[in-house]
């Protein structure tokens, strides 16, 4: 399985800016930070970056929850908060002990066995639980703080009462007062109106959906209110960093219902911040930031850089796409925290190493920073930080650097891995179909039923809603179109190329299936580029041969190097055992024409350097430069171009 990255390459940013930023408490206030996601796909580096935000917040109050450990994934938000605040309630050096009497209050209420359905019972119930404290020695010592608080309820008389539940009503705002209040039906005016309210706390917990939010919504404003009333008075001068709350896989029904849950706290709280830090990681797009942010793959198609951040502008508001390291800094520059336009969400996409990142990897595992092996893999990985991580160690342990054809076997020995790996996130019923898709440049293979007979019983909508979700889709630039991966699609193609010939959609199979849609819809491009994953490099040759009939002048250049482009990152399934210039040569074949044989040593040659795993020596590039630099030759204005083009591969 690949491994989180040894080392948060380029995360300095979010690790020392923004985290110094979101526990600040400028002029001893809470500002409202914003709850801060890291977005990524699997082995995208998300808890190794929430692992050194911990280490940076050792020293500070703090609590962390991964969702997919513990049976936390359909936690209850309450559950938590009660977690959370057992956490952040243990004694830090600088800070103390940070109490939560109104948070305890309504665990006592709701843990106690109150019979709800009947009234005067119930209230005998409460009091003795308050009076035995039975409750307490489960809580820990920060429960104590109840009854202190409470003005120290004792034996069978209600003292404290009225001052407990009191407690509780003024950590929540007057709205929100109102709004719990007058949910108990025919409350009494009497002075045991105050009982009921704790009793409807425990009625809601029991009760339908709403009734069960109602409780959750009681216990976070609770929280919040403790944590601002733990920041005022007498501890502020030493509590000069915020609290912080680290949760790692919120994708999960928990996680995304507690997110929630706190986002809607902050808002009915409104001007009334909490001393509260909130990092957290995803592999899932929510659909709670729909209101205010887009998802990576709904925006920025038609960007010149496929990953750059962007916005757009729905409704006369200007929404943006997933933020990146990058843009850290000056999105919080200034004295003064920027949080206003992201509030309460700011998002993170994570997933993509640059290749001065992997370069700065390499070098943690001793390879040289100038040699081809970074470049190697950072092509063969599209960037992947745990993939990246995975095959740089293989390369150290295992590499023969007299033989750079040997990196071929890298991928082969970690495929398995990492083929399971990346995997696990699509029901069985859906990798076949996968599989089959990954034939084409891009998903809109999947609405075509023509073309593919998808096995999943909701149809290709809910596999390309499972892609997105799980941010495994790339939007490629001024296509406006989507794709997979590559890392991904590189290993569903290894998937399709090792299907038995006998089967229904074996490799042939589906890009003759392929070839044939684009050629009946006028597509010849797109027909070539599958025409030569079949191996059928005449056809391309034809089609490639077309313009050079006569001169070429700039635009036909333009034109032609990008069909180029578009046919030669067609995958192959040729024999990674021998060497590039046997491949070339053999598939090359023989041509009676000098312009025909050219095309096709430049068109083989190039199918394999594109594939990482084609060429990893760079043995063809001579032979590239070279083609590159016949056909230019009497062409044109045009033909600067393609000499443009040769000197790449000098």
């Amino acid at each position: 399985m690949p491994s989180e990255p040894t080392r948060l390459a380029g995360m300095r940013p979010i690790t020392v800016g923004l985290i110094e930023k979101c526990l600040a408490r400028p002029g001893g206030q809470s500002w409202g930070s914003p709850l801060v996601v890291a977005l990524g796909a699997r082995g995208t580096g998300k808890t190794a970056l929430l692992r050194e935000i911990s280490d940076r917040c050792a020293d500070v109050p703090h609590a962390q929850v991964d969702f997919e450990k513990e049976d936390w994934g359909n936690i209850e938000p309450r559950e938590l908060l009660g977690h959370l605040a057992f956490e952040l309630s243990r004694h830090w050096r600088q800070f103390g002990r940070i109490a939560f009497p109104r948070l305890w209050l309504c665990m006592l209420v709701v843990g106690s066995p109150v019979e709800i359905g009947d009234r005067r019972l119930a209230l005998r119930k409460l009091r003795e639980v308050l009076a035995q404290n039975q409750p307490l020695e489960q809580n820990r010592e920060a429960v104590v703080d109840v009854v202190r608080l409470a003005g120290g309820i004792g034996g069978q008389s209600t003292p404290g009462w009225p001052e407990a539940t009191d407690l509780l009503l003024r950590g929540l705002s007057w709205y929100d007062r109102r709004r719990l209040l007058g949910k108990i039906k025919g409350l009494p005016a009497s002075s045991g109106s105050r009982e009921d309210f704790l009793i409807e706390i425990a009625r809601w917990a029991q009760g339908d959906e709403d009734d069960r939010s109602a409780a959750d919504a009681t216990f976070c404003d609770a929280f919040l209110a403790d944590l601002r009333r733990a920041y005022s008075g007498v501890n502020r001068a030493r509590r000069t960093l915020n609290a912080a709350v680290l949760l790692d896989n919120t994708h999960t029904p928990g996680g995304q219902a507690f997110l929630r849950v706190l986002a809607e706290a902050r808002r009915r709280a409104g001007p009334e911040h909490d001393p509260l830090a909130v990092f957290a990681t995803s592999r899932g797009w929510n659909p709670d930031w729909n209101e205010s942010w887009h998802p990576p793959t709904a925006s920025g198609v038609d960007e010149p850089e496929r990953r750059r951040p962007s916005t757009e502008r729905t409704n006369g508001l200007s929404w943006p796409r997933p933020r990146t390291a990058s843009d850290v800094d000056d999105d919080w520059a200034g004295p003064a925290p920027a949080h206003g336009r992201w509030w309460p969400w700011y998002l993170i996409e994570l997933g993509t190493l640059s290749q001065d990142d992997t370069v700065d990897l390499a070098v943690v595992h001793d390879i040289h920073p100038t040699s081809r092996l970074p470049g190697f893999v950072h092509r063969l990985t599209d960037g992947h930080p745990g993939a990246t991580t995975e095959v740089l160690d293989l390369i150290a342990r295992t590499y023969d650097r007299s033989n750079p054809t040997s990196l071929r076997s890298v991928f082969h020995l970690e495929f398995p891995r990492l083929r399971e790996y990346l995997l696990q996130d699509f029901p069985a019923s859906s990798r076949e179909d996968l599989i089959t898709a990954s034939a084409a440049q891009d998903v809109e293979i999947l609405f075509h039923r023509e073309i593919l007979s998808l096995q999943m019983p909701a149809g290709e909508g809910a596999l390309f809603k499972t892609l997105s979700d799980n941010l495994w889709l790339c939007a490629e630039p001024g296509e406006g179109r989507y794709a997979l991966h590559p890392l991904l699609r590189r290993v569903l193609l290894g998937e399709l190329a090792a299907r038995e010939d006998d089967h229904d959609l074996n490799w042939d199979r589906v890009h003759t299936l392929c070839r044939d849609f684009y050629e009946r819809n006028g597509r010849a491009v797109s027909a070539r580029y599958h025409d030569l994953a079949l191996g059928n490099v005449a056809d391309a040759v034809g089609h490639l041969r077309k313009p050079f009939d006569g001169e070429l002048d700039v635009r036909q250049a333009q034109a032609w190097l990008a069909e180029l482009d578009q046919i030669t990152a067609a995958p192959n399934r040729l024999d990674k055992t021998a060497e590039p210039y046997d491949q070339v040569q053999a598939h090359a074949g023989q041509w009676a024409d000098e312009l025909d044989s050219t095309l096709a040593w430049l068109l083989v040659s190039l199918w394999l350097a594109r594939d990482p795993l084609g060429d990893p020596g760079g043995t063809l590039d001579s032979t590239i430069e070279s083609s590159f630099h016949h056909l230019a030759q009497g062409r044109g204005r045009g033909s600067m171009l393609l000499h443009e083009r040769a000197e790449r591969y000098r």
